[in-house]
């Protein structure tokens, strides 16, 4: 698919997204990254996702720069969508969002101690991803919020490096973020993600 494509089916989730209570007050952002090109479209900081345009999406390379300046500033999440397409190879889109079950749980993540991994039931969504396995026992991925958005990516980056078990992470007290191996694939995910974290949220009430 091409990336124009590509770019329109994010505008288009963004809606949805919106429309379900994910992405408001300008929150949240968006990514595709171009394997001709090799850098990646994202939205721009402070862009009202429920009237998302083209226009909203800034061409970056992989070392954050924009390539045509428009006078729009990138997300200040972009150091985050950087870290998951540089660590993983399969990874073609990127979306970070604040559903409302993101950012309720909690599993005790400080600034001394950013990271743990947390076990998640063997629930049936769980096949979303690829494994049927019976119990596959999968673990994901807390990190603390760091008011400097780049200590996230670099905690994020330690740990891809390492071991992953699931195509996202949660940042405690802000949101969760998701890849795929393209748009549809990482809509997909998204949508197992959040059932699966709000039935971890209606297990904690």
């Amino acid at each position: 698919m091409k990336i124009k494509e590509e770019i329109q089916q994010l505008i288009e989730y963004s809606k949805l997204y919106y429309s379900r209570g994910w992405l408001y007050a300008t929150s949240g952002n968006l990514s595709v990254f171009d394997h001709s090109s090799k850098t990646i479209w994202i939205t721009a900081s402070g862009v009202d996702k429920s009237f998302l345009q083209k226009k909203d999406f800034l061409e970056l390379n992989l070392n954050g720069e924009i390539i045509n300046p428009n006078g729009k500033k990138p997300s200040a999440e972009t150091s985050i969508h950087l870290a998951v397409y540089k660590n993983i190879t399969e990874a073609k889109a990127c979306i970070h969002l604040h559903t409302p079950s993101s950012c309720f749980l909690e599993y005790g993540v400080t600034f001394k101690n950013p990271h743990k991994k947390v076990l998640v039931p063997n629930l049936e969504i769980l096949k979303a991803f690829g494994d049927f396995r019976e119990n596959p026992n999968f673990e994901m991925d807390v990190i603390y919020n760091f008011g400097d958005v780049s200590r996230i990516a670099k905690v994020l980056e330690r740990v891809l490096q390492e071991k992953f078990d699931l195509p996202f992470f949660l940042i405690e007290n802000h949101g969760v973020t998701v890849w795929g191996k393209n748009v549809w694939d990482t809509n997909k995910n998204l949508e197992a993600v959040e059932f699966l974290l709000q039935i971890l949220s209606f297990r904690k009430r």
